[in-house]
């Protein structure tokens, strides 16, 4: 068992991308990691590869399951004691164009996106609450919730929805002191920015459109999540905080 005062991060989506950045780099800054994820796989070598067993422990689930999310939450709970932090990371994305779309891409997409990020989110509130223990809550939105681009309908509605989760969940849970915000981040360097830029061209031009002149890296999405679920941040909730380079207020 870990030391109990230690606090706790549970991260959704943690296998790959930006929420296995986070979830590293959570345990380099001394909290103790609960990795959620349905990809078995990359989730162990994540947990093996990167992270020490007293540090960090893992479930495999679906977050759009609420029996996945209740039963991850009690194992949590049985490792480490408590939980201070829950990152709703879990997500993913399937272009199409609108008249084509098939149902069963849009639920895919809303379940995934929006369902799972309020079962996550009412799951470990109410353990919170439950447990009189104030915490922080980071929902990742994308600045797709904004900006709608071609072939995006169902992306872009899902993360404008947890947007505005994130401001209702904000408003509820601040009287048990827990606050919730939500980060956009703009294209970042992971796997699935590259499974959808197969070019050179198409890269630079992407990044052309941005004011800073490049992608982010997935540290720099972690490192504003660290700072909303630190005590330097306590007094900030109903914030979506745009991570994109500048790319949300350019006009040209």
């Amino acid at each position: 068992m870990c030391n109990r005062c230690e606090r706790v991060v549970i991260i959704t989506g943690a296998a790959s991308g930006i929420g296995k950045v986070l979830s590293m780099t959570s345990a380099n800054n001394g909290y103790h990691v609960f990795l959620f994820d349905r990809d078995e796989d990359k989730l162990v070598q994540a947990v093996r590869d990167e992270l020490t067993t007293d540090k960090a422990d893992f479930f495999v689930g679906d977050v759009t399951i609420k029996s996945d999310v209740d039963a991850a939450l009690e194992r949590c709970i049985e490792k480490f004691g408590r939980v201070d932090a829950l990152v709703s990371n879990a997500g993913i994305m399937e272009k199409a164009e609108f008249l084509e779309m098939t149902e069963d891409q849009w639920n895919k997409t809303m379940d995934v996106n929006l369902k799972g990020t309020f079962l996550w989110g009412q799951t470990a509130a109410k353990w919170m609450v439950e447990n009189h223990q104030s915490g922080s809550i980071v929902n990742i939105a994308c600045m797709r919730a904004s900006l709608v681009g071609k072939r995006m309908a169902a992306y872009a509605a899902s993360k404008a929805g947890v947007r505005t989760l994130t401001k209702a969940m904000a408003v509820e849970l601040a009287p048990y002191q827990i606050t919730v915000n939500a980060i956009e981040p703009g294209r970042t360097s992971t796997d699935l920015l590259k499974k959808h830029i197969t070019d050179i061209n198409g890269e630079a031009l992407r990044q052309k459109l941005i004011p800073l002149g490049r992608f982010a890296m997935p540290e720099e999405i972690a490192q504003t999540v660290l700072f909303l679920i630190s005590e330097q941040a306590k007094y900030i909730t109903g914030a979506s905080i745009p991570v994109d380079g500048g790319y949300s207020i350019a006009k040209d």
